[in-house]
């Protein structure tokens, strides 16, 4: 079984404009709206690949109610806390041409107490061979809220995959969770330092992997990703396609990879199928995920190698 957690889900809103002119009326076409986060998204893309996933997430107002819609019509199984604040909306602007996107990100409801504890208790109800921790934390939930809860499955047969930025990474590796998944900018925010070149990545990644984390799979955007464990490097590189949006790259290739692992494939495989899953995401138009058809053809042109 995959579990999947997603504490501060959001609703994406993606918006196509032609022009930005500051200080006047910009128009744009009709926005894409989708469920998001990168837990729920690692979810959404494991549900279309045809596992189903468990999603255990937090639902509030009128937004949240658009981020059930959308979980429902992709037939994601999912159980949520009902919370009093507003689920967040996340506003991605992409100015036709430019090739890239602007990302305005809410921080997300306060949680109380009550909200919090119901959290914890509905991930630690499950018994999970695979579980995914994605995305942020919302204000009432501490920086060891991950490591919280890889400690209490720890001993129990489940590999958790971390995918996080900032302290509350940095405090999940503490905690020693099967896998980190960053890209590099979270990366060079984990170790302190710029990472200018691909051995660069792979010594800091060989850093984290010393500090107890048994594989760290650092995504590159169009040159594929790295994973590193004790034992060796996997590089893997995609076939050249047209990149029409980034968005939901990053937590496809979680999704792949936790869904490759679940149906035993290995390591190498895994991280081949995760790239595959990111690289046809970035083929989709605004918050659209991969295409199980894509992710296939993919996965037969990438290029897998071993370094020392």
């Amino acid at each position: 079984m995959i579990a999947s957690v997603c504490p501060n889900p959001c609703l994406d809103v993606y918006y196509y404009t032609t022009v930005l002119i500051e200080d006047d009326t910009n128009r744009v076409e009709n926005p894409y709206l989708s469920p998001g986060g990168k837990g729920l998204n690692a979810a959404r893309v494991i549900s279309r690949l045809g596992t189903s996933p468990h999603l255990i997430t937090t639902i509030g107002g009128c937004t949240g109610e658009c981020v059930m819609r959308g979980l429902e019509k992709e037939s994601v199984p999912f159980e949520y806390v009902k919370i009093k604040g507003e689920t967040r909306v996340n506003t991605i602007l992409e100015q036709k041409g430019k090739k890239s996107h602007v990302l305005i990100a809410c921080r997300g409801p306060v949680l109380d107490d009550r909200e919090v504890k119901e959290l914890e208790e509905r991930i630690c109800s499950h018994s999970p061979d695979f579980l995914i921790l994605g995305g942020s934390v919302p204000p009432g939930l501490p920086d060891d809220f991950y490591a919280k809860v890889i400690k209490h499955f720890k001993g129990r047969g489940c590999n958790v995959l971390v995918d996080a930025d900032g302290e509350l990474l940095r405090k999940a590796i503490s905690a020693s969770p099967f896998a980190i998944k960053p890209n590099r900018h979270e990366l060079e925010r984990l170790v302190g330092r710029p990472l200018f070149d691909f051995n660069d990545i792979v010594k800091a990644c060989r850093e984290v992997v010393s500090s107890g984390v048994q594989v760290v799979i650092t995504s590159l955007g169009r040159y594929g990703a790295v994973a590193v464990t004790e034992e060796r490097v996997i590089r893997v590189v995609p076939p050249d396609v047209k990149v029409v949006n980034t968005v939901g790259a990053g937590d496809s290739v979680v999704g792949g990879f936790i869904y490759a692992l679940d149906k035993g494939e290995t390591l190498a495989e895994a991280v081949a199928f995760a790239v595959s899953c990111g690289t046809a995401t970035v083929m989709m138009e605004g918050p659209k995920l991969c295409e199980p058809d894509d992710v296939y053809d993919i996965y037969e042109r990438v290029a897998i190698s071993y370094l020392e």
